[in-house]
C-alpha cells in the first residue's frame, strides 16, 4: 500500500523509530543544488545501479520489483509509509520480518502507525534521506537507515539477518549516492 503524505511531518527516522538496536549511515556531496538533487533522488531507479541490482536481486526482490524508481519500489512493494518534505527530506518506514524466506509484511498508514506498533516478532524499520544545501549550489546527501525490532526474539532473528546483509546495504545506500552525482 502507497501512502504519501507530502509535507506532513518534519519528523526524523529517530524519532520514529526512537528504540532502534540497528543503524547504518551514509552521505556524500552532490555538485547540485538541494531541487535538483531532490528530482534526481525521486527519479533514481535500478537501472541507475548497477552493482546494487544484482545484489537486490539475490534478495528475491527481482523481476518487475526491480524496474521503475526505487521509492515506488518500497511504497508499493514493500507497504511503507512514505513522507515527504521537499526538497529536504524523504522517509519511509515499515514493518515487516525481512528474515523470513517469503518477507512478511504489515502494512502501515502513518508514522505514527508504525511508531506505536508493538507486536512481538516483528521488526520496524526504514530508510531517510536529508539534502543539506551548501555554498556554490552543492548538497549534503545523508541517508540512514534505522531497525527496530518488537522483541528479543525479533532482535535476535535480525540481528543474525543483518550480520548477512548490512554490507550489501550500504554498498545499495552508496551506489544510490553515486548515482545522484551523476
Amino acid at each position: 500500500m502507497k501512502t504519501k503524505m507530502a509535507g506532513a511531518s518534519s519528523s526524523s527516522l529517530a524519532e520514529v523509530l526512537p528504540g532502534h538496536q540497528f543503524s547504518e549511515h551514509h552521505s556524500g556531496i552532490v555538485d547540485a543544488p538541494p531541487e535538483v538533487v531532490w528530482k534526481s533522488l525521486r527519479q533514481l531507479g535500478w537501472s541507475d545501479l548497477r552493482v546494487a541490482r544484482p545484489v537486490m536481486s539475490m534478495r528475491k526482490l527481482g523481476g518487475s520489483v526491480l524496474q521503475g524508481p526505487l521509492v515506488e519500489t518500497f511504497t508499493e512493494r514493500a507497504a511503507a509509509v512514505l513522507v515527504e518534505d521537499a526538497p529536504t527530506r524523504l522517509l519511509l518506514a515499515m514493518v515487516g520480518k525481512p528474515w523470513s524466506v517469503v518477507p512478511q509484511r504489515v502494512t502501515m498508514t502513518s508514522m505514527e502507525d508504525v511508531t506505536s506498533f508493538t507486536d512481538p516478532g516483528w521488526l520496524k524499520y526504514g530508510m531517510e534521506w536529508v539534502l543539506h544545501p551548501l555554498p556554490e549550489d552543492r548538497t549534503l546527501v545523508e541517508t540512514r537507515t534505522l531497525c527496530e525490532a518488537t522483541d528479543a526474539t525479533a532482535r535476535r532473528r535480525f540481528g543474525i539477518y543483518w550480520l548477512g546483509i548490512r554490507g550489501a546495504s550500504g554498498l545499495v545506500r552508496r551506489e544510490m549516492i553515486s548515482a545522484l552525482r551523476r
